[in-house]
């Protein structure tokens, strides 16, 4: 579960700051000054980072419960 919540925070803030992103674009377009660190970046790989963990922890409740990759009871 805390995979899944750490997950849906970082999108939540990733969502935020692309649209204050795109709301800038629209807004200033050119004359906004763009910064190279921007925080979609941090949000983008939390994101990427929580998936990864939590198809993990799905390998392994497979791997425990006896099931091939797609979820499927081994015989």
């Amino acid at each position: 579960m805390a995979a899944l919540r750490e997950m849906e925070i970082s999108l939540k803030s990733l969502i935020k700051a692309a649209k204050e992103t795109q709301g800038r674009i629209e807004s200033d377009g050119l004359k906004h000054n763009y910064s190279q660190n921007h925080d979609c970046y941090g949000y983008a790989v939390k994101v990427w980072k929580s998936s990864l963990r939590l198809a993990e922890l799905k390998k392994l409740e497979y791997d425990v419960t006896g099931r091939d990759t797609h979820g499927r009871k081994i015989k």
